[in-house]
């Protein structure tokens, strides 16, 4: 009987989500779900071809480089100090301080990146939400959650050229 009962449950679960996208989105579709406007966009491809994300790209391969410098420099300090004969509680001082310059370095530019990341990422959805209004596009979907779309729905390019402006 219970296992009747979880059937029943996940049919009547399954047969409600057959009828979700019956529901309509444009004031033409509400009751058929037909003649909706779908677009698809290649997200990865817009986004790394923004000029903006191009630029922070070059910005973190340079900051990384920097940090990566004074990295190296505290590591040879550390073996110029292991070298010279210092004691073990010298040595252990100077690898703690190295462990916490490099958490801190890291820390730091991942804190940077990814607020700066996150700021693009919503820019460009917003520039693809924008255009989808003003050309009155019911739904866009974007790479990961399609499996196929024919190049007369891919508004990549429009996209491209927007963010050019």
């Amino acid at each position: 009987m219970k296992n009747f009962s979880k059937l029943f449950i996940v049919a009547v679960v399954l047969l409600g989500f057959l009828f979700i996208p019956k529901i309509g989105i444009s004031e033409n579709s509400k009751q058929t779900g037909k003649d909706l406007k779908i677009a698809f966009v290649q997200m990865q491809k817009v986004t790394q071809s923004y000029y903006k994300w191009v630029d922070l790209q070059e910005k973190y391969k340079n900051d990384l480089q920097y940090y990566q410098g004074k990295i190296d420099k505290l590591k040879k300090d550390y073996e110029d100090l292991k070298n010279s004969g210092a004691s073990q509680d010298e040595l252990s001082q100077k690898q703690q301080e190295l462990q916490t310059r490099i958490n801190e370095y890291q820390k730091a530019i991942q804190d940077e990146y990814t607020q700066k990341t996150n700021e693009i990422l919503d820019e460009v959805k917003n520039k693809v939400i924008e255009y989808a209004k003003a050309n009155g596009y019911d739904l866009v979907l974007y790479e990961p959650s399609v499996l196929y779309a024919d190049e007369l729905v891919d508004i990549t390019p429009q996209i491209l050229e927007l963010l050019k402006k």
